[in-house]
């Protein structure tokens, strides 16, 4: 497909593309997988004279033991490709055959690993493995079976966790358990659908990373879609770059010089690699760019990476950027409206005004306070405010604490002072009961930390209160529980929350709670141990989450009795 009027890589540079170096990895036949004039069409049932044209004329050959990655847009057929190759979908005409032998139908010996995982959530990832193994080698005993799955978990490192199901497991572990149930059944094609897209870059790295010794290791022929071309550069002897759809074919299929094994630091300290990636780049950003119709060549020129300053060949190898069309803020016209300017300073003006108006009413507020303050029969609040308690004693004695929390919820004992209670500083670290009595320490706004956690933990009473609570734990658990529930029996959680909506404590009531606790979302949703109490009361609730025939879950939230 590449023409002269095309742009290329550097001919001088590009010169170890046409005899790369020899490595242990070497095609064992040449024309393993052939892709011959594939094109694939849909039917448009609102105008049948224009069907839907996925794919047109895709040739392609790949050799066995070859690592290919396909690139190119969203949209652009590479899944549909893949499904032919895998035996899912047929092509509408051309031929896609393995070893000579036409695809029709899937079968063993070309197994697919998908990016969502596609593991069964009921099972763990022995029994995930074991259902391939079962039925490709049905001929063979139970204790063959059992070899070949705990091989391929130990080829993955996932030995101590072949008992966990899915849900216990993180996105790069079933993504392992993926690549060992596909790989225990010994395909000669591997077919990967953005089998990494989903995982974080550290995650991402190390599989690749393992990607390659099982690759190495077995010989085995790998077809691998992917929109990282960083990833395609590390993994893959070619790149497979594909034009937009509609009519999707292949645009350039580019060889990677790298010899094996590879070291991913020493490949982008290489020239040529920032020249291969710069190329593609180009391929996808500019000539094969979405929207073209819409945008100019500035729009969607790529971004050409420089290379290292020490490892530069020459001026020819660094494409320069195109310069960015923009106009400055200072360039851009101002509408002169004597209209606007005027409804504008007005306001203006109306807004300060009610600025002022709303401090000032603000300040008169504070003055009345200070002075019924003044007039206040309690002295002795002040001195419990000014000195507050050494943190030796208040941890030393807890007792005041909760002494008599009857004292505090009594309304007799907030509405009669007791200068009594608060005649000294020190009273507060006393272990006397009249501590927790002290209208001052409730009704002061400047209450100390721990004379606030003093009425923290008391109970709430008011029923539309503690609903309008259980609504809002309901609301915050449904919107985090993502998980596929895996549990056959209900789980039952006592929940105590704040009246603000923070849960501070939660603990399992069943066996079952308490082995499937990371299927909840429980534990992200608590407020961490090291926050600020408050002075805020807390109710307790039963949370329940139930599994469903359908394969999903059921929440249920009441007050616990």
């Amino acid at each position: 497909m590449s023409n002269s009027a095309n742009p290329q890589p550097n001919p001088e540079n590009m010169q170890t593309i046409k005899a790369p170096p020899a490595t242990k990895i070497q095609s064992k036949k040449s024309g393993f997988l052939t892709i011959k004039d594939v094109s694939k069409v849909y039917p448009n049932l609102k105008e049948p004279e224009k069907p839907f044209v996925i794919l047109d004329g895709v040739n392609l050959t790949i050799n066995e033991g070859e690592f290919i990655c396909l690139i190119g847009h969203s949209g652009c057929g590479k899944s549909t490709l893949l499904n032919m190759i895998a035996g899912f979908n047929g092509p509408t005409s051309g031929e896609v055959a393995l070893e000579g032998a036409r695809i029709t139908e899937p079968g063993p010996d070309r197994m697919v690993v998908f990016q969502n995982y596609s593991l069964l959530p009921w099972l763990t990832a022995t029994e995930n493995i074991h259902l391939g193994v079962e039925t490709v080698y049905g001929d063979k005993s139970a204790e063959e079976h059992d070899k070949i799955v705990k091989d391929n978990l130990e080829l993955v490192g996932l030995t101590e966790a072949c008992n966990k199901r899915p849900g216990q497991l993180s996105g790069g572990m079933k993504q392992r358990v993926a690549i060992a149930r596909a790989l225990a059944t010994r395909p000669k094609l591997l077919i990967l659908d953005e089998p990494f897209g989903a995982l974080d870059p550290i995650t991402r790295e190390e599989l690749q990373e393992e990607l390659l010794k099982i690759w190495h290791e077995y010989k085995i022929t790998i077809v691998m879609i992917t929109h990282d071309i960083d990833e395609a550069l590390f993994l893959a002897d070619r790149i497979v770059m594909m034009t937009n759809g509609p009519a999707a074919s292949i645009g350039e299929d580019m060889h990677i010089p790298f010899s094996r094994p590879r070291n991913r630091t020493r490949m982008m300290e290489d020239p040529k690699y920032y020249e291969l990636r710069n190329f593609a780049l180009e391929f996808l950003f500019s000539r094969y760019a979405h929207h073209e119709e819409d945008t100019t060549d500035s729009e969607m020129a790529p971004v050409v990476l420089p290379l290292p300053a020490s490892k530069k060949p020459g001026a020819t190898a660094d494409k320069p950027m195109p310069p960015v069309s923009f106009v400055p803020h200072a360039a851009q016209p101002l509408e002169a409206s004597p209209i606007k300017g005027a409804v504008l300073a007005i306001s203006w003006l109306v807004t300060m005004a009610t600025l002022a108006a709303v401090n000032t009413s603000a300040v008169s507020s504070q003055l009345k306070q200070a002075k019924l303050a003044e007039t206040a029969p309690a002295p002795t609040a002040a001195a419990v405010v000014s000195s507050p308690p050494s943190p030796a004693p208040i941890a030393a004695s807890p007792a005041p604490i909760a002494a008599s929390p009857a004292s505090i919820a009594s309304p007799a004992s907030i509405a009669s002072p007791a200068p009594s209670a608060a005649a000294s500083p020190a009273s507060i670290a006393s272990p006397a009961p009249s501590a927790a009595a002290s209208p001052a320490s409730i009704a002061s706004p400047a209450t100390s930390p721990t004379k606030a956690a003093s009425s923290a933990g008391s109970g709430i009473s008011d029923k539309a209160e503690l609903d309008a609570i259980g609504n809002q734990l309901y609301a915050r658990i449904d919107e985090n529980w993502k998980t596929t529930p895996t549990f056959t029996q209900s789980l039952t959680y006592r929940v105590k929350v704040k009246q603000n909506g923070d849960i501070v404590q939660f603990e399992p009531t069943n066996k079952a709670a308490k082995d499937f606790l990371k299927e909840t979302p429980l534990p992200t949703l608590q407020t961490p141990a090291g926050a600020a109490a408050g002075a805020q009361k807390t109710a307790d609730f039963q949370v329940t989450f139930s599994p469903t025939s359908g394969g999903g879950g059921l929440l249920e939230v009441k007050t616990a009795k």
